[in-house]
């Protein structure tokens, strides 16, 4: 995203970057607030086009070099968000760029790994104990078990505080 977003602000364009996240947003939440989009698009919060349109027009108006939108897949493609956003202001010319199974690839952080191990070795002391049909996991830092079926069949709320936070630092 860094990179990209170079890419943009030396070419003074909008980039719209579509991400995986058919039916959960938390993808593009994350990696929108991690890089500063400007735009996060997700399946759980309604937008409007033509404020997103707006807004982006006035940023380059008043100097801002580059935009970037971050859409989750299950709002719509990147290359049908470009072509609404072009139809309402044709100056944007915005490029699009479908990360697609990438994003799973990224090398794991010291944190990632440290996780890893700690949750690998509790899975196994707990096989061992004679726990079975629980998922492993760390709630307020404390490893716990749970039933594979609440799991399963449990949705995750979407963190609109976070979403809230990524809008107001994107201003």
């Amino acid at each position: 995203m860094n990179k990209l977003r170079d890419t943009m602000s030396s070419h003074e364009r909008s980039s719209i970057v579509e991400v995986m996240g058919r039916h959960c947003g938390d993808i593009a939440l994350h990696a929108g607030l991690a890089s500063g989009a400007e735009t996060i698009l997700v399946p759980e919060v309604e937008y409007d086009m033509d404020e997103i349109a707006d807004r982006m027009k006035q940023n380059f108006q008043h100097g801002k070099r580059h935009s970037i939108v971050l859409v989750a897949e299950g709002v719509g493609t990147g290359e049908e968000v470009a072509k609404a956003l072009t139809d309402r202001c044709p100056t944007l010319e915005p490029r699009v760029t479908v990360l697609g199974h990438i994003q799973r690839g990224g090398t794991p952080t010291p944190i990632d790994r440290n996780l890893a191990s700690r949750l690998g070795d509790f899975a196994v002391r707990m096989l061992i104990s004679g726990e079975s049909d629980k998922a492993c996991g760390i709630i307020k830092g404390e490893l716990v078990l749970t039933d594979i079926d609440k799991v399963v069949n449990s949705k995750k709320d979407f963190n609109m505080e976070l979403y809230e936070l990524a809008s107001r630092l994107s201003q």
